[in-house]
């Protein structure tokens, strides 16, 4: 090499090594221009291109050194890397494998080895490297993290956890490590240790957007979307070309109930590429969490339209369908994405939900059993499968106690906190904290329950809190909130941040009052954050928790003994509970079948899925046994003539006329409170009685039979129709539950003395007496937190 052209090339290589591309390019270019066989100058000039991003140019410069001089190692390597990177996979990777046949323990050539196989999809050639990497002599923390992630893309968790966990040893300060580390546990779901993973990943790169991202990951997992979504929005306002970051902030806006902020985030995903349908599909669930349904509906069937294969977009699309009644339509969305993909989870749910809605129990509870054979921990499907078999005529208290346990022990007992509240004020007589937790303290059937006592309740004694878990209030909301001391809106934090706020609020007794229902909260209630836990209204049944101390009940002394139920069970003293202003509709006086043209009418307003396998057989034998008469039903799909040919069907297996049975689809609340004026006998489903439409059907005027099973939701009907006088009509078998309602067709004198001042007799009822409700209820917490300080007080005392 001359001495112009040695310095030339150490000019330029000083120049590249201060970033001072420019001269390094020029310096390089008279190198070669001096010497065409200057490899080193072709090389310097690659490196200078790809520096500056011009990677094609790079190729070319690194290819000319490598034909120059085939054997090193270096000039290999860039052209294979360079090459990769501008799609040429193969090519390039025929490079890297030259530079490994010329440098089989060169750490870096293996590492940019593994980095060709990852280009080319095949990530267990890129783990195979990997390891090698890291037998050489002193590997650094960085082989370790690629090796971790190479793992983790193949799903081999285990195998993944000690990689990472060796980089963050080894390289404690290395950022990329932590946040490999800390995805990791996320995945897992090993939240506390994401947790300190986060905060070593937020001392090294606080401001890094992979940061940011990677705290609404965490806070996603601990269900705390709100937290989440500021995770996000900081992340995408760091790196606003970012689609993943903006796609990860319109979810949590979209699941924290945030929609307008939402679907600002939906129109910047769109303009960064994220596909029409699942801008449309995120749309779509906004729209159905907020239960605009119409809206929801349009915008996740356009989603459907344009890409099939969307199936969240049929997921959420099926919810739709069954919140507006159309049974066929669930049906056959649940089959196109079981078609896909056979064990969709929520497909199959959904499908489950459908036959049940029919009153196929039994094929529901089939699903049940194989998608836990999916997902054994689900906590989802078993409260699914708790719903169903209340309405099944197949399974037994017993059955159902033993169901809820099973969840207890696979889903919640776990996750219990070792607390035993031992600082705790003991003094049985003192103001108590109670917590009131619910999401449906608004228009809805608990809420009608809840708001009469509330103004009533002593606050000398008691200091309310109430944790509301839902995005929206409306007239009832505000009904009740001047009710609370303290109202706490939970909606979008996680099970772990509502607990400790329960614990905060230091709250002597938790009332569930969603238990197993939409939007309830499980995970928070199995940690016990208060001494004392109870369950009411929401879930009419045993919740199997170990968490939850009581459930209040009925007086009745079959639910007393508690045989049903994990809890202990807590009467109230006079009825389950209380209703007002149920409805301003006025009842018609004597007897519909005699005032109009129509024939005797039986009827159940509740739910069709109520209706199980011996209601229907009973039921066609009163039609057998009344055959003038007909036998009025309210069902999903009550509309659709498919849907009611098969639930007629249904009697006519019972030897009924199934033309005396006439189905109905849902109506508005004026409509279903002047239906009762067409009733003359209610007929209450069994085992899972009514109990809003008992309550309604008394105000209305139309007393009903029922017939009592072995656990709460069995028992409802006798509960209501004690308290107003009608106990001649709880039936003590199934025999005599289809006498006493065909005596009564015949009997119109005696049907009309039974009817006479029914609503009256109401109004002088525990029914509808709220003072007298929230009495009760101070009594029961009182007796509770007495029976809890006596506990205290004789256990022996701790070691200190």
């Amino acid at each position: 090499m001359s001495v112009k052209l040695n310095h030339l090339l150490k000019r330029a290589e000083k120049a590249l090594d201060k970033h001072d591309h420019a001269s390094a390019g020029a310096l390089f270019e008279e190198a070669v221009t001096l010497a065409p066989a200057a490899h080193k100058g072709w090389y310097g000039l690659g490196l200078v291109a790809a520096n500056i991003g011009q990677d094609d140019t790079a190729a070319t410069f690194f290819a000319q050194a490598a034909e120059l001089q085939p054997d090193n190692v270096a000039y290999r390597q860039k052209l294979g890397e360079t090459l990769a990177r501008l799609g040429q996979i193969q090519e390039g990777l025929a490079h890297l494998q030259a530079a490994r046949r010329l440098a089989p323990r060169d750490a870096n050539v293996l590492c940019a080895l593994s980095g060709g196989y990852v280009k080319a999809g095949d990530w267990h050639k890129a783990k195979a490297v990997l390891q090698e990497v890291v037998r050489l002599p002193h590997p650094q923390g960085a082989h370790f993290c690629l090796l971790g992630l190479a793992c983790q893309h193949l799903g081999e968790l285990d195998e993944a956890l000690p990689a990472l966990q060796k980089a963050t040893a080894l390289a404690p300060r290395f950022a990329d490590a932590w946040l490999s580390l800390a995805h990791l546990y996320v995945d897992r779901n090993q939240l506390d240790k994401a947790d300190d993973a986060l905060r070593r990943l937020q001392e090294l790169a606080p401001d890094a957007a992979t940061t940011q991202a990677l705290a609404g990951d965490v806070a996603w997992g601990h269900g705390n979307t709100r937290e989440a979504a500021k995770f996000y929005a900081q992340a995408a306002e760091t790196a606003p070309d970012n689609v993943d970051y903006r796609a990860k902030l319109a979810v949590a806006l979209v699941m924290s109930g945030n929609a307008l902020a939402a679907i600002d985030a939906m129109e910047e995903c769109h303009r960064l590429g994220m596909p029409e349908d699942w801008i449309l599909e995120k749309l779509g669930t906004l729209f159905t969490l907020k239960y605009w349904t119409p809206m929801a509906r349009e915008n996740l069937e356009m989603a459907v339209e344009r890409n099939p294969d969307n199936l969240a977009a049929w997921n959420a699309l099926l919810m739709t369908y069954a919140r507006s009644g159309e049974s066929e339509n669930v049906r056959k969305a649940a089959n196109a994405i079981l078609d896909k993909e056979p064990d969709n989870l929520y497909a199959l749910m959904n499908l489950t939900t459908w036959y049940d809605d029919q009153g196929r129990h039994d094929e529901a509870m089939e699903l049940v059993e194989r998608c836990l054979k999916i997902a054994p921990t689900n906590r989802g499907i078993y409260s699914k499968a708790l719903w169903v078999m209340l309405s099944s005529s197949s399974e037994s208290a017993a059955d159902i106690l033993a169901m809820a346990r099973r969840m207890d022990e696979l889903c919640l007992r776990a996750l219990k906190r070792d607390n035993d509240f031992a600082t705790r004020d003991r003094n049985p007589e003192r103001r108590l904290k109670i917590g009131w937790v619910s999401s449906d303290l608004r228009q809805h059937p608990v809420a009608a329950f809840v708001q009469p006592f509330m103004p009533h309740l002593d606050h000398e004694a008691l200091e309310i809190f109430v944790y509301y878990n839902f995005t929206e209030e409306d007239a009832i909301t505000r009904q009740i909130k001047p009710c609370a001391d303290h109202w706490r809106t939970v909606a979008g934090i996680g099970d772990d941040a509502f607990a400790d706020l329960v614990e905060g609020d230091e709250i002597d007794i938790l009332v569930d009052l969603n238990g197993f229902t939409d939007n309830g909260r499980t995970g928070a209630i199995a940690r016990k954050p208060a001494p004392i836990v109870a369950g009411w209204l929401g879930f009419p049944g045993t919740s199997g928790m170990t968490a939850t101390d009581y459930v209040l009940v009925p007086p009745d002394e079959v639910l007393e003994r508690g045989v049903w139920c994990s809890e202990t069970p807590w009467p109230l003293p006079h009825c389950y509970g209380v209703r007002e202003n149920i409805a301003n509709v006025a009842v018609q006086p004597g007897l519909p079948c005699e005032r109009s043209d129509k024939p005797f009418t039986f009827a159940c307003l509740n739910h069709f899925r109520k209706a199980s396998v011996h209601t229907i057989e009973l039921w066609s034998h009163i039609l057998n046994a009344v055959p003038e008469a007909r036998l009025v039903l309210v069902a999903i799909g009550g509309k659709d003539d498919a849907t009611i040919k098969y639930f007629r069907s249904r009697f006519e297996r019972h030897g009924a006329n199934p033309d005396q049975v006439e189905f109905r689809g849902y109506v508005a609340r004026q409509k279903y409170f002047d239906s009762y004026n067409e009733i003359d006998l209610g007929l209450d489903p069994f085992p899972f009685n009514g109990g809003t439409t008992g309550y309604d059907s008394i105000w209305m005027g139309v007393p009903f039979v029922t017939l009592p099973g072995e656990h709460l939701s069995a028992r409802m009907g006798k509960a209501i129709l004690e308290n107003v006088g009608l106990q001649e009509l709880v039936a003590k078998s199934a025999d005599d539950y289809v006498d006493i309602a065909v005596k009564l067709a015949r009997d119109h004198e005696r049907l009309k003395a039974l009817r006479a001042n029914l609503r009256e007799r109401m109004l002088a009822s525990p029914l509808l007496d709220a003072p007298l409700m929230a009495k009760n209820l101070e009594e029961a917490f009182r007796g509770m937190w007495r029976r809890w300080c006596e506990k205290r007080l004789s256990a022996p005392a701790p070691d200190r």
